[in-house]
């Protein structure tokens, strides 16, 4: 943590307004960090030196704890969820060390509740429908969704994700939700 802390030090006298990404090619809130508490500790020192911090998990309830961290700055705070199934035995198939969907929904609901910035990513879309329905299922305590498609996957070639992004556009700006298309969606 000496690295990282001279990092945040070094960041703060440069400036710097963009987040830390926590994390987004892993998970911060996997298993073994309920003991260690790494992600608590880089958030204490990212906040220590004014610097912004988005985390993105599948936690669940581990990611909890830190809530009155992410509430106490929510000028520098923003807290998201991979959501990607409706259907838990789908879920439990192709996440199987995730915590179950409903439990990151709760935990979306729990951060909105505390002031927390809260977003949402739907990506990888297995099933259209499924990741239509998790934005009817949170669009009410999420304050930004951001959409992706499947990649590098058979089930990718059964979508029609022109369609999906349309759907996904016109649902969104229905309920009048802030929205980002990734790149690989947006082409279609």
């Amino acid at each position: 943590m000496k690295v990282f802390e001279k990092d945040a030090i070094s960041l703060e006298k440069n400036g710097e307004r963009r987040s830390i990404l926590l994390s987004f090619t892993t998970d911060p809130y996997q298993i073994f960090d309920v003991r260690c508490q790494l992600t608590r500790k880089a958030i204490k020192i990212l906040h220590d030196h004014n610097l912004k911090v988005s985390i993105l998990t599948k936690g669940g309830k581990r990611s909890e704890r830190d809530f009155d961290l992410l509430s106490a700055n929510p000028e520098l705070s923003r807290y998201g969820a991979t959501l990607v199934f409706t259907d838990e035995k789908m879920r439990s198939l192709i996440e199987p060390h995730a915590a179950p969907t409903d439990e990151r929904i709760s935990a979306l609901r729990k951060a909105h509740e505390r002031g927390i910035f809260t977003y949402v990513s739907l990506e990888p879309v297995w099933a259209p429908d499924q990741s239509l329905a998790l934005i009817d299922l949170t669009y009410e305590f999420v304050d930004l969704f951001k959409v992706g498609k499947l990649n590098y996957n058979s089930q990718q070639k059964t979508v029609d994700w022109k369609r999906f992004r349309e759907d996904v556009i016109e649902k969104l700006e229905g309920y009048g939700k802030d929205y980002y298309i990734k790149m690989d969606l947006r082409k279609y």
